[in-house]
């Protein structure tokens, strides 16, 4: 039977022998992309709905032969073979393709990465898979709120997306009666979060009810804040382990690992920021204590400063997390009796320069920065612009910072920061 209906449908060796020489025809069914769909379901529904026993003939009619990575150019939208067969904008197409990297202008999308795991609940609605689900640090579905499985629980094998169908595996099993877990509540913030992120406003409205309205997390794009959880994360594991933290049941995996109560990195630093003011207080303070047991003064004063300038930056100046971290350092450095500032800087062939007390940097920064247009500058600000540090110790007793800032216009603002010692 079987056999008979794919006679009736285009096959791989029909597109062998024109695929140099013609445009491929269309498949026989082509349904429209869901609108959260991804592009690995959809080309995974298109083959069961075909009669392939694997999405990889799609692929092979669309001329990636054993190719399993997708690639796109980034402003070229003239058909491909992908568009033809499916009759799919090549835009939609796309738009569907979360998680590809882009390089040169090519984008490419790790089709057989994508598609392999699933929440059992959302199939027995609709047998499609979620583009949702196409994010590695997405592990829970934030519709039902249970935890998204990435194993068959009949053969215990990884789910992949090479197989029967959306809700096949390939030892039979029907995933749409997969047993669910119900996550914790740290992880269904963050998968509300994450939902809303992907422009689901309703969901970022129901986390921001939770989290308090000035939490800092929602000033930034989603990517700012995976670069600040690459950053953050390492520093509140340790935090936590030090700290013997009841909840190191939790600590941060390295490796994605769904099956786990573990929090992945994303989601501890979103937890983290639950309250923020009081966790990072602490989190400062315990990282100063522990540099100065296990460093000299001189590495104690600096990595506590580029640890404090470099979580500044990912963050608006005049936001509330920036004014913290920004008294943290001038305290920081006072506590260390670095009592006075120089600045000295060039603009437009002008020689400037201004010798304060630390604490009245605030009242300089303005001047230094009036000339350029939209120019918001911090202590920190001016530390993380360097291009050329050098700590002095101890030879010297004015460790110095050279600095460039470069503005819109093609000017240069250059700074020497003298941070004095006085003992």
């Amino acid at each position: 039977m079987l056999a008979k209906k794919a006679q009736s449908f285009l096959c791989f060796n029909d597109e062998v022998t024109t695929r140099s020489t013609s445009t491929p025809q269309k498949l026989l069914r082509t349904p429209s992309p869901y609108a959260d769909e991804s592009l690995a379901g959809y080309i995974l529904r298109l083959s069961e709905k075909n009669y392939y026993q694997s999405p990889h003939w799609i692929l092979q009619l669309a001329g990636y032969r054993g190719n399993r990575v997708l690639q796109f150019d980034r402003y070229d939208n003239k058909p491909t073979k992908l568009n033809q067969l499916t009759g799919t904008d090549n835009k939609l197409l796309k738009s569907k393709a979360f998680g590809a990297t882009t390089e040169d202008n090519i984008t490419s999308y790790g089709v057989y990465k994508k598609a392999t795991q699933l929440c059992p609940d959302c199939l027995k609605e609709s047998p499609h898979a979620r583009l949702f689900w196409d994010s590695k640090i997405s592990r829970v579905c934030p519709i039902h709120q249970c935890n998204l499985i990435n194993r068959c629980p009949q053969c215990q094998q990884a789910i992949k997306w090479s197989r029967p169908g959306v809700v096949k595996c390939e030892c039979g099993f029907d995933f749409r009666h997969a047993p669910t877990t119900l996550a914790t509540d740290a992880r269904i913030n963050f998968s509300f979060y994450l939902y809303g992120a992907l422009g689901r406003v309703e969901y970022m409205n129901a986390i921001k009810a939770i989290y308090i309205e000035d939490n800092p997390v929602f000033s930034l794009t989603f990517s700012c804040f995976s670069r600040l959880s690459s950053f953050l994360g390492g520093y509140i594991r340790a935090y936590w382990r030090h700290q013997k933290c009841i909840e190191l049941s939790k600590i941060v995996l390295t490796e994605f690992c769904m099956e786990s109560e573990l929090l992945s990195l994303e989601e501890l630093v979103f937890d983290f920021f639950l309250e923020w003011q009081n966790n990072i207080k602490k989190l400062l303070q315990w990282h100063e204590n522990d540099l100065k047991q296990r460093s000299s003064q001189s590495t104690t004063i600096s990595s506590m400063v580029d640890f404090l300038v470099r979580f500044s930056s990912y963050f608006p100046v005049h936001c509330p997390i920036s004014v913290l971290l920004e008294s943290y350092l001038i305290n920081f450095l006072s506590r260390y009796h670095f009592k006075q500032t120089e600045i000295i800087w060039t603009n437009s062939a002008k020689f400037r320069s201004r010798t304060f007390e630390l604490k009245e940097v605030k009242y300089w920064l303005p001047e230094i920065a009036k000339t350029w247009k939209d120019l918001e500058l911090n202590l920190a600000g001016l530390i993380i612009a360097s291009q050329d540090v050098r700590y002095l110790f101890p030879s010297s007793l004015c460790p110095t910072r050279v600095m460039i800032l470069r503005n819109p216009q093609p000017q240069i603002l250059r700074l020497k920061l003298n941070l004095c010692l006085k003992m």
